[in-house]
């Protein structure tokens, strides 16, 4: 009977510290430890996005730069980056994080000094800007990992992608050409 109850009593405490640290979801309650990865919800319309009103609105050119903090050719390129801004400071440029883990992020980001992150403040529309970027459903539940890849957005509309690493002269010559 003990060894019983000391088995029964091992598993409920078993199933407790799983729950916790685990966690789950049970409709909008959250429950137990949850991870430090960014959250995305597919409920998030991007037409309500900072993205939308700060770079799919726009007049000019808006340049959304995907990357990664773990990514050695992202960060080998924010330099040039930065370097494009001083030069085009009509353009508005972007860089949106595909990291899942808020630390990793918010560590790369101070690491490497990045300013122009829209990640922290389209949280929730992540989903929905990568599926805008990429030309997919909204209902998508799949796009790339790869990373960096640079888009080239005029009228609220992609025109131009480049995957992998950029080169400071080719990006200069597209913005030229989409003003």
């Amino acid at each position: 009977m003990k060894k019983r109850i000391i088995i029964i009593a091992s598993v409920v405490v078993f199933i407790i510290f799983a729950i916790y640290n685990l966690g789950f979801q049970i409709g909008d309650m959250k429950i137990g430890k949850q991870n430090d990865e960014i959250q995305t919800d597919q409920r998030y319309d991007l037409e309500n996005s900072e993205f939308t009103k700060n770079y799919l609105r726009s007049d000019g050119v808006s340049v959304i730069n995907l990357w990664a903090s773990w990514c050695k050719p992202c960060v080998e390129e924010m330099p040039i980056f930065e370097n494009l801004k001083k030069e085009f400071p009509d353009c508005k440029f972007a860089m949106l994080s595909i990291d899942k883990d808020e630390n990793d992020l918010r560590e790369g980001i101070r690491k490497h000094k990045i300013t122009n992150d829209i990640t922290f403040q389209n949280r929730n529309y992540r989903k929905a800007i990568r599926n805008f970027l990429e030309n997919k459903d909204s209902k998508s539940l799949t796009y790339t990992e790869i990373v960096p890849i640079t888009y080239f957005i005029k009228n609220g509309k992609v025109i131009k992608k480049i995957e992998g690493s950029i080169d400071y002269n080719e990006v200069a010559t597209i913005i030229k050409s989409l003003k």
